[in-house]
Protein backbone atom coordinates (compact mmCIF):
# COMPACT_ATOMS: atom_id res chain seq x y z
CA UNK A 1 0.00 0.00 0.00
CA UNK A 2 1.13 3.31 -1.06
CA UNK A 3 0.53 6.65 -0.22
CA UNK A 4 1.58 10.52 -1.06
CA UNK A 5 3.39 12.67 1.20
CA UNK A 6 0.83 15.28 3.09
CA UNK A 7 0.92 18.51 2.04
CA UNK A 8 3.06 21.01 3.02
CA UNK A 9 1.05 23.86 3.12
CA UNK A 10 -2.61 24.53 4.16
CA UNK A 11 -4.48 24.99 0.58
CA UNK A 12 -6.67 26.92 2.44
CA UNK A 13 -5.01 29.64 4.39
CA UNK A 14 -4.81 31.92 1.81
CA UNK A 15 -3.24 34.50 4.06
CA UNK A 16 -0.26 37.14 4.43
CA UNK A 17 2.43 37.47 6.84
CA UNK A 18 3.27 40.72 8.93
CA UNK A 19 5.71 41.51 11.49
CA UNK A 20 6.73 40.03 14.47
CA UNK A 21 6.04 40.78 18.50
CA UNK A 22 8.40 42.02 21.07
CA UNK A 23 11.53 39.39 22.93
CA UNK A 24 10.58 37.80 25.98
CA UNK A 25 12.96 35.90 28.05
CA UNK A 26 13.17 32.43 27.66
CA UNK A 27 11.77 30.78 31.13
CA UNK A 28 13.34 27.16 30.30
CA UNK A 29 12.50 23.98 31.71
CA UNK A 30 14.42 20.79 32.72
CA UNK A 31 14.82 18.03 30.84
CA UNK A 32 13.27 16.01 33.61
CA UNK A 33 10.27 18.17 33.20
CA UNK A 34 10.34 17.81 29.33
CA UNK A 35 10.53 14.00 29.83
CA UNK A 36 7.33 14.20 32.17
CA UNK A 37 5.45 16.27 29.83
CA UNK A 38 5.86 14.15 26.93
CA UNK A 39 4.61 11.09 28.91
CA UNK A 40 1.22 13.05 29.82
CA UNK A 41 1.01 14.49 26.29
CA UNK A 42 1.74 10.83 23.61
CA UNK A 43 -1.48 9.30 24.72
CA UNK A 44 -3.54 11.77 23.44
CA UNK A 45 -1.43 12.09 19.89
CA UNK A 46 -2.81 10.34 17.16
CA UNK A 47 -1.91 9.52 13.43
CA UNK A 48 -4.11 9.61 10.90
CA UNK A 49 -4.47 8.76 7.64
CA UNK A 50 -6.68 9.27 4.89
CA UNK A 51 -8.61 7.49 2.08
CA UNK A 52 -10.20 8.03 -1.17
CA UNK A 53 -13.28 6.43 -2.26
CA UNK A 54 -10.70 3.16 -3.68
CA UNK A 55 -8.95 2.58 -0.07
CA UNK A 56 -6.11 3.93 -1.22
CA UNK A 57 -3.85 5.82 1.49
CA UNK A 58 -3.84 9.90 0.15
CA UNK A 59 -2.34 11.70 2.83
CA UNK A 60 -1.08 10.68 5.88
CA UNK A 61 -1.23 13.69 9.12
CA UNK A 62 -1.60 13.80 12.70
CA UNK A 63 -3.99 14.74 15.70
CA UNK A 64 -4.87 15.13 19.05
CA UNK A 65 -8.18 14.57 21.94
CA UNK A 66 -9.52 17.08 22.81
CA UNK A 67 -12.16 16.09 25.01
CA UNK A 68 -13.36 12.95 26.64
CA UNK A 69 -16.36 12.15 24.06
CA UNK A 70 -13.59 11.07 21.16
CA UNK A 71 -13.47 14.92 19.32
CA UNK A 72 -9.98 15.18 17.34
CA UNK A 73 -8.55 18.08 16.06
CA UNK A 74 -6.67 17.73 12.90
CA UNK A 75 -5.75 19.84 9.74
CA UNK A 76 -8.88 20.58 7.05
CA UNK A 77 -6.17 19.69 4.12
CA UNK A 78 -5.17 16.39 5.73
CA UNK A 79 -8.77 14.59 5.64
CA UNK A 80 -9.48 17.17 2.29
CA UNK A 81 -10.87 14.65 -0.10
CA UNK A 82 -11.04 11.44 1.85
CA UNK A 83 -14.07 9.01 2.00
CA UNK A 84 -12.92 6.93 4.95
CA UNK A 85 -10.04 8.22 7.50
CA UNK A 86 -8.64 6.40 10.87
CA UNK A 87 -6.51 6.91 13.40
CA UNK A 88 -3.99 5.31 15.08
CA UNK A 89 -3.59 5.73 19.19
CA UNK A 90 -0.43 5.42 21.64
CA UNK A 91 -1.30 1.86 22.02
CA UNK A 92 -1.21 0.96 18.39
CA UNK A 93 -4.88 0.36 18.05
CA UNK A 94 -7.04 1.36 14.80
CA UNK A 95 -10.30 3.20 15.10
CA UNK A 96 -12.53 4.86 12.39
CA UNK A 97 -12.99 8.33 11.68
CA UNK A 98 -16.73 8.62 11.71
CA UNK A 99 -18.55 12.06 12.32
CA UNK A 100 -17.20 15.97 10.98
CA UNK A 101 -18.08 18.23 14.10
CA UNK A 102 -17.15 21.46 12.74
CA UNK A 103 -14.44 23.11 10.39
CA UNK A 104 -12.87 26.22 9.18
CA UNK A 105 -11.35 25.88 5.93
CA UNK A 106 -9.96 29.38 5.77
CA UNK A 107 -7.56 28.10 9.02
CA UNK A 108 -6.88 24.69 8.09
CA UNK A 109 -8.97 23.26 11.11
CA UNK A 110 -11.42 20.43 11.43
CA UNK A 111 -12.72 18.73 14.52
CA UNK A 112 -14.19 15.40 13.98
CA UNK A 113 -15.25 12.53 16.07
CA UNK A 114 -13.78 9.03 16.08
CA UNK A 115 -15.67 5.73 17.15
CA UNK A 116 -13.53 4.60 19.96
CA UNK A 117 -14.38 3.90 23.65
CA UNK A 118 -14.40 6.43 25.77
CA UNK A 119 -12.27 4.21 28.44
CA UNK A 120 -9.23 4.45 25.81
CA UNK A 121 -9.38 8.59 25.46
CA UNK A 122 -6.86 10.26 26.66
CA UNK A 123 -7.42 14.20 25.57
CA UNK A 124 -5.38 17.71 26.06
CA UNK A 125 -6.43 20.70 27.37
CA UNK A 126 -6.54 23.87 25.27
CA UNK A 127 -5.77 27.30 26.04
CA UNK A 128 -6.14 30.99 24.15
CA UNK A 129 -3.63 32.33 26.37
CA UNK A 130 -0.41 33.13 23.57
CA UNK A 131 2.89 32.10 23.94
CA UNK A 132 5.75 34.97 23.56
CA UNK A 133 8.37 35.01 21.14
CA UNK A 134 11.37 32.80 22.40
CA UNK A 135 9.22 30.51 24.71
CA UNK A 136 9.77 26.84 24.43
CA UNK A 137 7.31 24.57 22.81
CA UNK A 138 7.34 20.77 21.96
CA UNK A 139 5.36 18.90 18.77
CA UNK A 140 4.42 15.76 19.10
CA UNK A 141 3.44 14.05 15.85
CA UNK A 142 3.86 11.39 12.95
CA UNK A 143 6.75 13.34 10.76
CA UNK A 144 6.96 11.26 7.27
CA UNK A 145 5.24 8.43 9.48
CA UNK A 146 7.27 7.99 12.09
CA UNK A 147 4.94 8.13 15.28
CA UNK A 148 4.79 9.49 18.45
CA UNK A 149 7.95 11.73 17.68
CA UNK A 150 8.88 14.55 19.74
CA UNK A 151 10.72 17.52 18.69
CA UNK A 152 11.65 20.51 20.67
CA UNK A 153 12.04 24.69 19.99
CA UNK A 154 11.00 27.79 19.94
CA UNK A 155 8.26 30.11 19.03
CA UNK A 156 10.41 32.14 16.46
CA UNK A 157 7.69 35.01 15.57
CA UNK A 158 3.67 36.01 15.14
CA UNK A 159 2.03 36.97 11.95
CA UNK A 160 -1.17 37.91 11.66
CA UNK A 161 -3.58 36.51 9.13
CA UNK A 162 -6.79 38.56 8.88
CA UNK A 163 -9.14 35.31 8.52
CA UNK A 164 -7.70 32.96 10.93
CA UNK A 165 -5.78 35.75 13.53
CA UNK A 166 -2.77 34.48 14.92
CA UNK A 167 0.12 32.30 13.26
CA UNK A 168 3.11 31.68 14.48
CA UNK A 169 6.62 30.73 13.11
CA UNK A 170 8.50 27.86 15.45
CA UNK A 171 11.94 26.25 15.05
CA UNK A 172 10.33 23.02 16.16
CA UNK A 173 11.50 21.01 13.46
CA UNK A 174 8.63 19.26 11.66
CA UNK A 175 7.83 17.46 7.98
CA UNK A 176 5.61 16.24 6.08
CA UNK A 177 2.82 14.01 8.42
CA UNK A 178 3.33 16.52 11.30
CA UNK A 179 0.08 18.36 9.63
CA UNK A 180 -2.16 18.90 12.70
CA UNK A 181 0.33 17.93 15.51
CA UNK A 182 -0.22 19.93 18.79
CA UNK A 183 2.24 22.36 20.09
CA UNK A 184 2.57 22.21 23.67
CA UNK A 185 4.03 24.99 26.29
CA UNK A 186 5.78 24.10 28.99
CA UNK A 187 2.26 23.48 31.14
CA UNK A 188 1.49 21.03 28.98
CA UNK A 189 -1.34 23.08 27.67
CA UNK A 190 -1.90 23.03 23.48
CA UNK A 191 -0.95 26.56 22.20
CA UNK A 192 -1.03 26.09 18.64
CA UNK A 193 -1.19 23.32 15.71
CA UNK A 194 0.55 22.60 13.24
CA UNK A 195 -0.47 23.43 9.78
CA UNK A 196 2.62 24.27 6.73
CA UNK A 197 5.61 24.80 5.81
CA UNK A 198 7.33 27.33 3.15
CA UNK A 199 10.04 24.81 1.99
CA UNK A 200 11.92 26.68 -0.76
CA UNK A 201 15.12 27.91 0.42
CA UNK A 202 15.33 28.15 4.84
CA UNK A 203 12.55 25.93 5.84
CA UNK A 204 9.58 27.82 7.61
CA UNK A 205 7.07 25.91 9.70
CA UNK A 206 4.06 27.37 10.79
CA UNK A 207 1.30 26.92 13.41
CA UNK A 208 -2.33 28.50 13.66
CA UNK A 209 -2.81 29.71 17.08
CA UNK A 210 -5.20 27.41 19.53
CA UNK A 211 -7.68 30.37 19.70
CA UNK A 212 -8.77 28.89 16.43
CA UNK A 213 -9.62 25.49 18.02
CA UNK A 214 -11.81 27.59 20.88
CA UNK A 215 -13.71 29.58 18.27
CA UNK A 216 -14.89 26.39 15.70
CA UNK A 217 -18.29 26.34 15.75
CA UNK A 218 -20.35 22.89 15.53
CA UNK A 219 -21.67 22.54 12.20
CA UNK A 220 -25.46 23.00 11.70
CA UNK A 221 -26.29 19.52 10.32
CA UNK A 222 -23.07 16.67 11.46
CA UNK A 223 -22.10 14.40 8.65
CA UNK A 224 -20.19 11.51 7.85
CA UNK A 225 -16.89 11.72 6.67
CA UNK A 226 -17.79 10.35 2.84
CA UNK A 227 -20.89 12.90 3.10
CA UNK A 228 -19.12 15.65 3.93
CA UNK A 229 -16.22 15.10 1.19
CA UNK A 230 -18.98 14.32 -1.39
CA UNK A 231 -20.75 17.78 -0.56
CA UNK A 232 -17.19 19.92 -0.57
CA UNK A 233 -16.59 18.37 -4.26
CA UNK A 234 -19.46 19.28 -5.68
CA UNK A 235 -19.08 22.90 -4.43
CA UNK A 236 -15.17 23.48 -5.18
CA UNK A 237 -14.33 24.19 -8.95
CA UNK A 238 -10.62 22.47 -9.36
CA UNK A 239 -9.55 25.54 -11.23
CA UNK A 240 -9.85 27.83 -8.60
CA UNK A 241 -8.57 25.53 -6.15
CA UNK A 242 -5.50 25.61 -7.75
CA UNK A 243 -4.93 29.24 -8.50
CA UNK A 244 -5.64 29.96 -4.38
CA UNK A 245 -2.42 27.28 -4.11
CA UNK A 246 -0.63 28.97 -5.97
CA UNK A 247 -1.08 32.45 -4.71
CA UNK A 248 -1.36 31.12 -1.39
CA UNK A 249 2.52 30.15 -2.05
CA UNK A 250 3.44 33.78 -3.31
CA UNK A 251 1.68 35.36 -0.21
CA UNK A 252 3.11 33.23 2.39
CA UNK A 253 6.46 34.73 0.93
CA UNK A 254 5.10 38.52 1.08
CA UNK A 255 4.97 38.35 -2.75
CA UNK A 256 1.73 40.19 -2.65
CA UNK A 257 2.02 41.72 -6.09
CA UNK A 258 2.56 37.88 -7.52
CA UNK A 259 -0.31 36.52 -5.49
CA UNK A 260 -2.66 39.15 -6.45
CA UNK A 261 -2.45 37.85 -10.10
CA UNK A 262 -4.16 34.49 -9.01
CA UNK A 263 -6.42 35.27 -6.89
CA UNK A 264 -7.42 38.09 -9.26
CA UNK A 265 -7.78 35.35 -12.21
CA UNK A 266 -9.47 33.28 -9.46
CA UNK A 267 -12.21 35.51 -8.66
CA UNK A 268 -12.95 36.13 -12.65
CA UNK A 269 -13.10 32.31 -13.21
CA UNK A 270 -15.39 31.89 -9.94
CA UNK A 271 -16.90 35.45 -9.03
CA UNK A 272 -19.06 33.43 -6.47
CA UNK A 273 -16.09 31.81 -4.60
CA UNK A 274 -15.13 33.22 -1.44
CA UNK A 275 -12.17 31.18 -0.73
CA UNK A 276 -10.80 33.12 -3.81
CA UNK A 277 -12.24 36.56 -2.74
CA UNK A 278 -10.32 35.90 0.91
CA UNK A 279 -7.28 35.23 -0.68
CA UNK A 280 -7.59 38.85 -3.06
CA UNK A 281 -8.47 40.65 -0.05
CA UNK A 282 -5.52 39.29 1.99
CA UNK A 283 -3.47 40.43 -0.48
CA UNK A 284 -4.38 43.80 -0.47
CA UNK A 285 -4.46 44.20 2.74
CA UNK A 286 -0.42 43.18 2.32
CA UNK A 287 -0.23 45.51 -0.11
CA UNK A 288 -1.34 48.03 2.75
CA UNK A 289 -4.29 49.08 0.55
CA UNK A 290 -7.17 49.06 3.02
CA UNK A 291 -9.95 50.04 0.90
CA UNK A 292 -9.66 47.79 -1.62
CA UNK A 293 -9.43 44.59 0.88
CA UNK A 294 -13.11 46.08 2.29
CA UNK A 295 -14.59 45.80 -1.44
CA UNK A 296 -13.17 41.81 -1.52
CA UNK A 297 -14.62 41.24 1.47
CA UNK A 298 -17.87 43.03 0.97
CA UNK A 299 -17.92 40.62 -1.82
CA UNK A 300 -17.40 37.45 0.53
CA UNK A 301 -20.72 39.27 2.32
CA UNK A 302 -22.20 39.99 -1.12
CA UNK A 303 -22.15 35.67 -1.56
CA UNK A 304 -22.58 35.07 2.27
CA UNK A 305 -24.49 37.48 4.17
CA UNK A 306 -24.26 35.96 7.66
CA UNK A 307 -20.36 35.91 6.81
CA UNK A 308 -19.35 36.97 10.45
CA UNK A 309 -15.62 36.40 9.66
CA UNK A 310 -15.85 38.66 6.65
CA UNK A 311 -17.40 41.25 8.65
CA UNK A 312 -14.28 41.09 11.41
CA UNK A 313 -12.23 41.57 8.73
CA UNK A 314 -13.53 44.79 6.97
CA UNK A 315 -13.84 45.96 11.01
CA UNK A 316 -10.41 45.63 11.36
CA UNK A 317 -9.41 47.50 7.74
CA UNK A 318 -11.99 49.99 8.65
CA UNK A 319 -10.08 50.16 12.15
CA UNK A 320 -6.72 50.56 10.23
CA UNK A 321 -7.52 53.16 8.48
CA UNK A 322 -9.46 55.23 11.46
CA UNK A 323 -12.72 54.94 10.38
CA UNK A 324 -14.33 53.87 14.07
CA UNK A 325 -17.67 54.41 13.28
CA UNK A 326 -17.66 52.00 10.40
CA UNK A 327 -15.69 49.62 12.56
CA UNK A 328 -18.21 49.77 15.39
CA UNK A 329 -21.15 48.79 12.57
CA UNK A 330 -19.00 46.29 11.26
CA UNK A 331 -18.22 44.24 14.85
CA UNK A 332 -21.60 44.30 15.45
CA UNK A 333 -22.55 42.95 12.62
CA UNK A 334 -20.37 40.13 12.92
CA UNK A 335 -21.37 39.71 16.73
CA UNK A 336 -25.14 39.58 15.63
CA UNK A 337 -24.22 36.68 13.53
CA UNK A 338 -22.19 35.03 15.85
CA UNK A 339 -23.32 36.16 19.64
CA UNK A 340 -19.67 34.32 20.78
CA UNK A 341 -17.39 35.93 18.47
CA UNK A 342 -14.76 36.80 21.09
CA UNK A 343 -12.00 38.34 18.66
CA UNK A 344 -15.16 40.96 17.66
CA UNK A 345 -15.99 41.31 21.24
CA UNK A 346 -12.38 42.34 22.20
CA UNK A 347 -11.95 44.76 18.98
CA UNK A 348 -15.10 46.56 19.72
CA UNK A 349 -14.00 47.40 23.33
CA UNK A 350 -11.16 48.49 21.66
CA UNK A 351 -12.49 51.00 19.43
CA UNK A 352 -15.02 52.11 21.97
CA UNK A 353 -12.06 52.89 24.06
CA UNK A 354 -10.57 55.05 21.30
CA UNK A 355 -13.96 56.69 20.82
CA UNK A 356 -13.99 57.07 24.47
CA UNK A 357 -17.03 55.60 25.13
CA UNK A 358 -16.16 53.61 28.18
CA UNK A 359 -19.16 52.36 29.11
CA UNK A 360 -19.49 50.47 25.46
CA UNK A 361 -16.05 49.31 26.07
CA UNK A 362 -17.07 48.08 29.23
CA UNK A 363 -19.92 46.08 27.70
CA UNK A 364 -17.86 44.69 24.71
CA UNK A 365 -15.12 43.24 27.29
CA UNK A 366 -17.49 41.72 29.46
CA UNK A 367 -18.96 39.98 26.46
CA UNK A 368 -15.50 38.16 25.91
CA UNK A 369 -15.42 37.31 29.70
CA UNK A 370 -18.85 36.08 29.63
CA UNK A 371 -17.48 33.13 26.85
CA UNK A 372 -13.99 32.94 28.01
CA UNK A 373 -13.44 34.35 31.54
CA UNK A 374 -9.81 33.47 31.64
CA UNK A 375 -9.34 35.95 28.73
CA UNK A 376 -6.34 37.78 29.67
CA UNK A 377 -6.05 40.53 27.25
CA UNK A 378 -9.79 41.31 28.22
CA UNK A 379 -9.39 41.45 31.88
CA UNK A 380 -6.27 43.60 31.17
CA UNK A 381 -8.13 45.79 29.35
CA UNK A 382 -11.28 45.77 31.65
CA UNK A 383 -8.84 47.07 34.30
CA UNK A 384 -7.80 50.21 31.89
CA UNK A 385 -11.34 51.03 31.55
CA UNK A 386 -11.93 50.93 35.18
CA UNK A 387 -8.95 52.88 35.56
CA UNK A 388 -9.90 55.29 33.45
CA UNK A 389 -13.41 55.98 35.44
CA UNK A 390 -11.99 56.22 38.62
CA UNK A 391 -13.42 52.68 39.68
CA UNK A 392 -9.86 51.51 40.80
CA UNK A 393 -11.23 48.71 43.13
CA UNK A 394 -12.87 47.04 40.07
CA UNK A 395 -9.79 47.93 38.15
CA UNK A 396 -7.63 46.21 41.09
CA UNK A 397 -9.82 42.90 40.90
CA UNK A 398 -9.72 42.87 37.12
CA UNK A 399 -5.78 43.24 37.02
CA UNK A 400 -5.52 40.27 39.82
CA UNK A 401 -7.44 38.43 37.67
CA UNK A 402 -5.38 38.48 34.70
CA UNK A 403 -2.39 37.54 36.55
CA UNK A 404 -3.98 34.39 37.39
CA UNK A 405 -3.97 33.69 34.25
CA UNK A 406 -0.53 35.14 33.64
CA UNK A 407 1.15 36.10 36.90
CA UNK A 408 4.80 37.68 34.41
CA UNK A 409 2.88 40.03 32.80
CA UNK A 410 4.84 43.30 33.16
CA UNK A 411 2.38 45.47 31.83
CA UNK A 412 -0.69 44.07 34.47
CA UNK A 413 2.09 44.24 37.27
CA UNK A 414 2.35 48.07 36.02
CA UNK A 415 -1.22 49.43 35.84
CA UNK A 416 -1.66 47.24 38.96
CA UNK A 417 0.69 49.35 41.08
CA UNK A 418 -1.30 52.30 39.08
CA UNK A 419 -4.63 51.32 40.22
CA UNK A 420 -3.02 50.76 44.08
CA UNK A 421 -1.80 54.74 43.31
CA UNK A 422 -5.38 55.32 42.98
CA UNK A 423 -6.88 54.14 46.10
CA UNK A 424 -3.57 55.37 48.24
CA UNK A 425 -2.42 51.71 48.71
CA UNK A 426 1.06 52.94 48.57
CA UNK A 427 2.82 49.71 49.78
CA UNK A 428 1.11 48.01 47.36
CA UNK A 429 1.60 50.05 44.51
CA UNK A 430 5.17 50.05 44.95
CA UNK A 431 5.50 46.46 45.42
CA UNK A 432 3.46 46.01 41.93
CA UNK A 433 5.88 48.41 40.66
CA UNK A 434 8.65 45.96 42.05
CA UNK A 435 7.40 43.17 40.16
CA UNK A 436 6.98 44.31 37.40
CA UNK A 437 10.62 45.49 36.94
CA UNK A 438 12.01 42.03 38.36
CA UNK A 439 9.97 40.73 35.16
CA UNK A 440 11.02 43.05 32.79
CA UNK A 441 14.00 45.09 34.35
CA UNK A 442 13.62 47.59 31.17
CA UNK A 443 10.61 48.91 31.71
CA UNK A 444 11.05 52.35 31.47
CA UNK A 445 7.58 53.55 33.23
CA UNK A 446 7.80 51.37 35.98
CA UNK A 447 11.29 53.07 36.69
CA UNK A 448 10.13 56.07 36.17
CA UNK A 449 6.79 55.84 39.08
CA UNK A 450 9.08 53.88 41.37
CA UNK A 451 11.05 56.96 41.01
CA UNK A 452 8.47 59.46 41.64
CA UNK A 453 6.89 57.21 44.61
CA UNK A 454 10.60 57.39 46.14
CA UNK A 455 10.86 61.37 45.67
CA UNK A 456 6.88 61.77 46.99
CA UNK A 457 8.55 59.86 50.33
CA UNK A 458 11.09 62.11 50.93
CA UNK A 459 14.31 59.41 49.25
CA UNK A 460 15.79 61.62 46.77
CA UNK A 461 19.00 59.27 46.44
CA UNK A 462 16.90 56.20 45.30
CA UNK A 463 15.00 58.56 43.43
CA UNK A 464 18.28 59.85 41.14
CA UNK A 465 18.95 55.71 40.85
CA UNK A 466 15.80 55.15 39.32
CA UNK A 467 16.67 58.32 36.67
CA UNK A 468 20.15 56.77 36.21
CA UNK A 469 18.22 53.62 34.82
CA UNK A 470 16.34 55.69 33.15
CA UNK A 471 19.05 57.33 31.08
CA UNK A 472 19.86 54.07 29.35
CA UNK A 473 16.60 53.33 29.06
CA UNK A 474 14.28 56.44 27.93
CA UNK A 475 16.68 59.63 28.02
CA UNK A 476 13.11 61.63 27.37
CA UNK A 477 11.60 60.41 29.94
CA UNK A 478 14.94 60.15 32.78
CA UNK A 479 14.88 64.29 32.19
CA UNK A 480 11.18 64.53 33.53
CA UNK A 481 11.94 63.13 36.43
CA UNK A 482 15.34 64.83 36.78
CA UNK A 483 13.28 68.10 36.52
CA UNK A 484 11.10 66.89 39.61
CA UNK A 485 13.97 65.93 41.23
CA UNK A 486 15.08 69.31 41.01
Amino acid sequence: MTYKTTATYACAALLFLTGCIHLQNNTGSSTNNIVSLVKKIQPAVVTVVAYDADKNVTNLGSGFFVDSHGSLITNYHVLDGAYTAQIKTYDKKLYPIEWVVAENKHADLIKVRAKIPESSIHWIGVTETEPSVADRVLVVGSPMGLEQTVSEGIVSAFREMPVIGKVFQLSAPISPGSSGSPVINMKGKVVGVVSFQAVKGQNLNFAVSSSGILHLKSNAAIKTLPEWTYDIKMKTPKLVEKLCKEGFKFSIRGRFKDALNYFKEATNTSPDDTLAWYGLGSCYDGLDRPEEAIAAFKQVIRIDPENAVAYFNIARYYRKIGRYQDAVEAYNRAVSIDPDNTPSYYDLGVVYEKLKDLESSERAFKQVLRIQPNHMPALFQLGMVYSRQGRYNEAVESYQKALRVNPDSAQVLYHLGVAYGGLGQNEQQVDAFKRAIRVDPDFALAHYNMGIFYLNNGDKRAALEEYKILKELDPNMAERLFEKIY
